[in-house]
């Protein structure tokens, strides 16, 4: 009788707790709910919402017109598409828009406009969203200068800017020529014999051990000979898995928590392999003579800025906490530096391919400024570093491929500011932003027509115009790839750096297209010619930053450098 008492209690109270879980469920749903529909009483345009599923019917109405592996910043350019049916009356979308998107994700409140995304990156840099918080977390364990906030944040930003500094790339510009040279070796061992073009392959896999060489030198003055060597090393096979197993984990945030214990295993063995291999190049930083040599590596700068307020004490023992944070970080400066510039190199030269005018203009900067012969053009910026910033129409390029392909922006945390609210120029609407994570919509803001003159089109002109030209964007918080305010990317003077690099070694020695019929027949039965975008087989996929479809299958064809008559 006592054990059937003790199993009907226990049933009872298990009863109880699933009815305080429904209850609580419940409960949240209405507050979601409830607050979209009050701003909706407001008068603020809000996408069809329903008061069972939120917006969670419009991400599957985008999902199912869009391939399985596209990248959630396809649905901005999706929605502008589609503004029309989601926005009747309205030519193009509204500067905000918001985003009930529970209980599969975090509420978001999508910006559009440049100057309101300035009230909460710069005007007033509110600290970054548990979405972003969460995301690094298996890396880095929140200790990287992503993550964290406050003092913190300040001083490792403070001892990082020193070795992402234009006068300390300049210092290390022969290695980084190095690593590029070897680039462009590769492409040319692609290429097809007698101006004939090459067979298929995937150019991201090649851009990601180009960037991913370069970040480690920089970061430790270690060669790890990704592009030339035939098998990964184990620091990025390590590496890659933590992202692929991030990424898997930010795609269920509602599961988050049973995930990561589910991977909790690998996730452990990748940072502990990743560790093993930064530990002792960090020990070996830390016993050389900083000012022996004029090239530095970001170690080197960082342990120097230690020293100089430790006055020289800090060498004389390792410290365990600093040691943890400067893992962290340089897993996330390796993570960041490889993934986006290596998207960006493709997405770089798709702009080029597409744009024919473009590349010529560039290849006629190039002769001008470097000489006519590319092959000594890498001799000529080791001589005259300076070079490699007298370029306005490669610059332009760049800008560009960040304009119209923005790869990953910042959400941010509002709800420790009650009553916090954004305004948008020549409007009185206060849209508040309490309950949501204002996210930066980079694809609208870079495109937004009040801002961008021919907003679509690819123009590298414009970032050479003077006011008063019809292209001068005066709002320099419409141009955002590497964030602004306090907490833009400390790593954007390299990623610009290698970008000038590649264009400056491509350009005038290759002819890059895609090249999707070959890809696909390469592919057989495995092949996907129906995944399209928007008309296009090139498209965003991944579950973090951007990254180009199937690795951007192209071919390579080497260019006559005769002279012409």
């Amino acid at each position: 009788m006592a054990k059937a008492d003790a199993v009907f209690a226990l049933m009872r109270g298990l009863y109880v707790l699933l009815a305080v879980v429904v209850l609580r469920f419940l409960y949240k749903t209405y507050v979601e709910r409830s607050r979209v529909r009050r701003l909706k009483a407001q008068g603020i345009p809000i996408l069809p919402h329903s008061l069972l599923f939120g917006h969670l019917p419009i991400f599957a109405a985008f999902r199912g017109v869009c391939p399985p592996d596209v990248n959630i910043y396809e649905f901005h350019y999706w929605l502008a598409t589609n503004v029309g049916k989601y926005f009747p009356g309205h030519d193009k979308l509204p500067p905000v828009i918001y985003l009930d998107l529970w209980p599969m994700s975090r509420s978001l409140v999508l910006v559009f406009d440049p100057v309101a995304a300035a009230q909460f990156t710069q005007a007033k840099s509110l600290p970054k969203d548990y979405v972003t918080t969460a995301y690094m977390h298996p890396l880095t364990q929140n200790l990287d200068i992503v993550s964290t906030e406050g003092e913190q944040w300040k001083k490792w930003r403070s001892m990082f800017n020193p070795g992402f500094s234009q006068r300390n790339l300049t210092a290390l510009l022969p290695e980084l020529i190095e690593e590029a040279q070897i680039f462009a070796n590769g492409l040319k061992d692609m290429a097809g014999k007698g101006g004939e073009w090459g067979p298929v392959f995937q150019l991201e896999k090649r851009t990601i051990n180009l960037t991913f060489d370069i970040i480690v030198r920089a970061s430790v003055d270690l060669r790890l000979h990704e592009q030339s060597n035939p098998s990964t090393s184990p620091f990025k096979a390590a590496l890659v898995e933590q992202l692929r197993l991030m990424g898997k984990l930010s795609k269920s945030s509602a599961l988050y928590s049973l995930l990561a214990l589910w991977h909790r295993t690998a996730l452990k063995r990748n940072n502990r392999t990743m560790r093993e291999f930064l530990l002792p190049q960090i020990e070996k930083r830390l016993h050389s003579d900083v000012n022996a040599s004029q090239k530095k590596t970001i170690v080197d700068l960082a342990m120097k800025h230690v020293d100089k307020e430790d006055d020289g004490a800090f060498k004389e023992k390792l410290d365990d906490d600093f040691v943890e944070k400067l893992i962290a970080n340089l897993k996330a400066f390796m993570f960041a530096g490889h993934d986006t510039t290596s998207s960006t190199i493709c997405f770089m030269l798709k702009l080029l391919q597409d744009n024919s005018e473009c590349l010529a203009r560039l290849r006629a900067e190039h002769d001008s400024v470097l000489g006519t012969d590319p092959e000594k053009a890498m001799d000529t910026l080791i001589a005259s570093p300076h070079l490699l910033y007298s370029l306005p129409y490669t610059l332009g390029v760049i800008k560009e491929t960040l304009r119209l392909f923005p790869l990953a922006a910042t959400v941010r945390d509002s709800d420790h500011i009650p009553g916090f609210f954004i305004t948008v120029p020549g409007s009185p609407t206060k849209y508040p932003m309490e309950g949501f994570g204002p996210w930066v919509g980079a694809p609208g803001v870079q495109r937004n027509p009040d801002y961008w003159p021919r907003p679509n089109e690819c123009l590298p002109e414009r970032w050479m115009a003077a006011e008063g030209d019809p292209l001068y964007v005066a709002t320099k918080e419409a141009w955002i790839p590497f964030s602004l305010g306090p907490r833009n990317c400390v790593g954007m003077e390299l990623a610009m750096v290698e970008l000038r690099l590649v264009a400056i070694l491509i350009a005038r020695t290759f002819d890059i297209e895609e090249a999707w019929e070959e890809w696909d027949k390469k592919q057989g039965p495995n092949a996907t010619p129906t995944h399209i975008v928007n008309g296009r087989r090139l498209y965003g996929v991944g579950d973090g930053p951007v990254h180009p479809k199937d690795g951007m299958p192209v071919h390579v064809r080497l260019r006559n450098h005769e002279p012409s008559i």
